[in-house]
C-alpha cells in the first residue's frame, strides 16, 4: 500500500469505531436524529474514502448500507435489531479486512462478499415490501447554496491524479455548481472557488475533504437556503465575485438584496480563519508515528540522564555560575518531559466502544439485560498500555456478564431490577491509574473457591484462610467456579493471563466480593512506566529509588532508637502515630558498621502508612527506569534500574509488593 492508501487504512478505523458507537447509540434510542445523522455521515466518509483510494469493495458495501440508512432518514424503514446486528457485523468485516497488510488481500472481490449479500437481501427484502420507485434525483425541497473556497497546501495539476482533483468532480455531481477554478503562473493550481445548491448538508460536503484535509485549506459558507443558483441574477454575483469585481462585503450586501427569504451569512471574518473548516480555540488534532514518540522518549531519557550527570560534576565543582545553568536546565528538562510522556497518553474512553459492543454482544448472546456504565473513561494512558489492557479489561467484562450478573429470572426473583450493570470506573491517584470493573449480580462464592483450590490441591481442607486469599485463587490457571462451560467463558482459562498481563505493567489487581451484591475487580497501573520522580536513599553502598508520589514524610531518628536487643522494631512511633516499620538493609541482608542515625520514610502503601527504614536520603531525582538483568528479574518488588549522573545503578524499588514481603 502507498502512503495516502495506509493513512486511509488508520481513518478508516477511527470511523469504524465511530460507526460502533453511533450504532449502538442509535439502537438504544432508534428514533433519535442525532446518532441516525452520525451513523449515515460516518458511512458517507468511510465510502468516499474507500472509493478514492482503491478499496472498491469497501466502498460498494458501504454504499448499499448508506441506501438502507437513507430509508431510515426519509422515515421509510424503522431501525430493528436486525438491522443493527447487520450493519455491525458487515463492519466487523471491514475492519479485519483493513488490519490485513497485504493490499490483494483487502481489496479481493470476494473478501466482503457475504456481508455485501446480506445488506444487499435486507434491501431486496425492503424494496419488495414497501418500495415501488426510487429516484436518486435531488427535489428542490430542503436545498441550500454554499460557497466553499479549496486552496491545495501542495503543487496539484489540472491534469494530475491527486483525490482533491476527482473530488470536487465529485462535489459538482451532487447539485447545479459554478466552479472558477484559479492557476499559478507555473500551471499548478491556486485554488478553486465552488458555488453549489444542493440537498445535501454542509457536514456530508466537509466528509469529502476528511482524507486531504492535511493537503488542503477549505472554507464552507452557507450562503443561502434555497437554489439560489435556478436565478441568473444570483449567478451573476457569483461569476462577479469569482472574477474579482465584486468584495466579499460587496457580495455579502448584494445578496441579501436580492433575496430576503434567504437566510444570508457571508462573515469576513469567517473566510479568513485558519484554513480549516474548524472554528474556535479548541486543540488542533494531528496524528503522529508510533516511531517518532517512542524516538522522542528515548531522547528525553538520555537528555534526563546527561542532566543527572551535569548535576553531580556541578555538585564537585561548587561553581556558583553553573549552578543557574544546571537550575534552568533542570526545569526545562522537567518540562520536556512531563510534555513528551502526554504526547503518547490516549484516553480511556478509545476502549469504551469496543467494551459497550462486547456487553451488548454477549448479553444478546446468553439472554440477559445488561446495562454497560463508564465513568472517568477521560483518564488518560500511554498507548502501548491500553491496547496490553483491553484484552484482559474484556475478559474480566465477558466474565462479569456470563457467571456474575444472574438472568432476567433470577434476578427479579432476588428483588433486582430486570436490568443487570457492569460498570467501567477509571480515575488517577497517586502517581497511578486505577482501573475498577464491577457489576451487580451475586458476587463469587468463596467456599465454592476453596473446595476447587483443595481439588486442585492448591490447599489443603485444614488451612486457615481469609476470604481475600482464598480469592487470589482465581487467578490460577485452570481454576474456575463455574458450573458449566460455554463458547464465553467456564475453562479457567484466562484470570491467570489477566494477572500475568497486570503483573507485567508493574501493575496489580484485588478482587472485592460482596455476595448477592456484586464483585469489583480493581486493578492498579503505574502512571509512567519509563520515567519517574523519585526519591534517592542508600543503604550501605546500594542506592535504591522510591517512587516520589509515595513518599509522605520523612524523619531522622537515632538508629539505637530503632532497634531492640539488636532487631529493628516492628512499629515505632512517629508524630504521636504508630507505624510499621520495614529494613531494607534487612531485606537484602547487606552487612555494614550501623550508622548513628537512620531515616524512616512514611510512604503510603496499599491504602497504608508504613515506615522504611534507610541509612540516609540523598535527595529528589528523576529516574530513567531500565530493565533489569536475570539476577533481579525475579524480584517482584524491584521495578527497575536507573543510571545515576556518576554512572552508577539504582534500584527502583515498588514500596507495595517490597511491603507485602513481611505482610506489614
Amino acid at each position: 500500500m502507498d502512503k495516502n492508501q495506509q493513512r486511509f487504512v488508520a481513518d478508516a478505523l477511527d470511523l469504524l469505531n465511530e460507526l460502533d458507537e453511533g450504532l449502538m447509540q442509535l439502537e438504544a434510542t432508534p428514533f433519535a436524529t442525532a446518532p441516525l445523522e452520525q451513523v449515515f455521515r460516518t458511512m458517507h466518509t468511510l465510502k468516499g474514502g474507500a472509493n478514492m483510494f482503491g478499496f472498491d469493495n469497501i466502498g460498494q458495501l458501504a454504499h448499499q448500507l448508506e441506501t438502507i440508512y437513507d430509508f431510515v432518514r426519509q422515515g421509510k424503514l424503522q431501525v430493528t435489531d436486525r438491522l443493527i446486528s447487520i450493519t455491525l457485523n458487515s463492519f466487523d468485516k471491514v475492519r479485519s479486512l483493513l488490519q490485513e497488510k497485504d493490499f490483494a488481500k483487502i481489496t479481493h472481490i470476494d473478501a466482503l462478499k457475504e456481508s455485501y449479500q446480506a445488506a444487499l437481501g435486507f434491501l431486496h427484502q425492503f424494496q419488495a415490501d414497501s418500495l415501488t420507485s426510487f429516484s436518486a434525483v435531488p427535489s428542490s425541497e430542503g436545498m441550500a447554496t454554499y460557497l466553499i473556497q479549496v486552496k491545495p497546501t501542495i503543487a496539484i495539476t489540472e491534469d494530475g491524479t491527486h483525490p482533491l482533483i476527482f473530488i470536487v468532480q465529485d462535489i459538482a455531481d451532487l447539485g447545479p455548481t459554478l466552479i472558477y477554478l484559479a492557476k499559478k503562473e507555473n500551471g499548478e493550481i491556486d485554488y478553486w472557488n465552488i458555488c453549489i445548491s444542493t440537498t445535501v448538508s454542509q457536514p456530508e460536503l466537509e466528509s469529502y475533504f476528511i482524507f486531504v484535509e492535511d493537503e488542503s485549506q477549505v472554507i464552507f459558507t452557507q450562503i443561502a437556503f434555497t437554489n439560489a443558483l435556478e436565478d441568473e441574477k444570483f449567478r451573476s454575483y457569483i461569476e462577479s465575485y469569482y472574477r474579482g469585481e465584486l468584495s466579499l462585503e460587496e457580495l455579502t450586501v448584494m445578496v441579501s438584496q436580492f433575496s430576503t427569504q434567504s437566510s444570508v451569512s457571508l462573515d469576513e471574518t469567517e473566510i479568513e480563519s485558519a484554513g480549516s473548516s474548524q472554528k474556535g480555540d479548541s486543540d488542533t488534532i494531528i496524528k503522529v508515528s508510533k516511531r517518532k514518540i517512542d524516538e522522542l522518549l528515548n531522547l528525553v531519557s538520555e537528555l534526563i540522564i546527561l542532566q543527572a550527570q551535569l548535576s553531580t560534576i556541578n555538585s564537585h565543582l561548587n561553581a556558583h555560575s553553573l549552578n543557574h545553568v544546571t537550575e534552568q536546565l533542570e526545569l526545562v528538562t522537567n518540562r520536556l518531559r512531563d510534555t513528551s510522556l502526554e504526547i503518547g497518553l490516549v484516553p480511556i474512553e478509545t476502549l469504551v466502544t469496543r467494551f459497550k459492543r462486547l456487553v451488548r454482544d454477549v448479553s444478546k448472546t446468553l439472554g440477559k439485560k445488561i446495562n454497560f456504565l463508564s465513568e472517568g473513561t477521560e483518564t488518560e494512558m500511554d498507548k502501548d498500555v491500553i491496547e496490553v489492557m483491553a484484552e484482559p479489561i474484556m475478559h474480566i467484562i465477558r466474565n462479569s456478564i456470563d457467571h456474575g450478573v444472574e438472568s432476567v429470572e433470577q434476578r427479579k426473583a432476588v428483588g433486582k431490577s430486570e436490568y443487570g450493570s457492569v460498570k467501567l470506573k477509571a480515575f488517577n491517584s497517586g502517581g497511578f491509574i486505577h482501573i475498577h470493573i464491577s457489576d451487580d449480580g451475586k458476587g463469587i462464592n468463596p467456599e465454592r473457591v476453596l473446595q476447587k483450590a483443595i481439588e486442585n490441591g492448591l490447599v489443603q481442607a485444614h488451612d486457615s484462610l481469609s476470604e481475600e486469599e482464598i480469592l487470589k485463587f482465581i487467578f490460577h490457571p485452570g481454576l474456575s467456579t463455574a458450573t458449566h462451560v460455554s463458547d464465553i467463558s467456564g475453562r479457567g482459562v484466562g484470570m491467570d493471563v489477566v494477572k500475568q498481563k497486570i503483573t507485567e505493567l508493574r501493575g496489580s489487581i484485588v478482587i472485592k466480593n460482596r455476595i448477592g451484591q456484586g464483585v469489583s475487580f480493581q486493578i492498579k497501573l503505574p502512571l509512567s512506566r519509563s520515567i519517574i520522580e523519585g526519591l534517592l536513599v542508600k543503604v550501605a553502598q546500594t542506592h535504591y529509588i522510591i517512587p516520589l508520589n509515595l513518599v509522605e514524610q520523612i524523619n531522622r531518628l537515632p538508629y539505637e532508637s530503632l532497634n531492640r536487643d539488636n532487631h529493628l522494631n516492628k512499629t515505632i512511633l512517629v508524630n504521636e502515630e504508630l507505624l510499621p516499620v520495614f529494613s531494607l538493609s534487612r531485606q537484602f541482608h547487606q552487612d555494614r558498621i550501623p550508622p548513628k542515625t537512620a531515616d524512616v520514610i512514611t510512604i503510603l502503601a496499599n491504602g497504608r502508612k508504613k515506615g522504611l527504614v534507610v541509612d540516609r536520603t540523598e535527595g529528589k531525582i528523576q529516574a530513567v527506569l531500565k530493565p533489569l538483568g536475570d539476577v533481579y528479574r525475579q524480584q517482584d518488588f524491584i521495578a527497575g534500574s536507573s543510571i545515576l549522573g556518576d554512572g552508577s545503578l539504582a534500584f527502583v524499588l515498588d514500596p507495595d509488593r517490597l511491603f507485602q514481603l513481611e505482610s506489614i
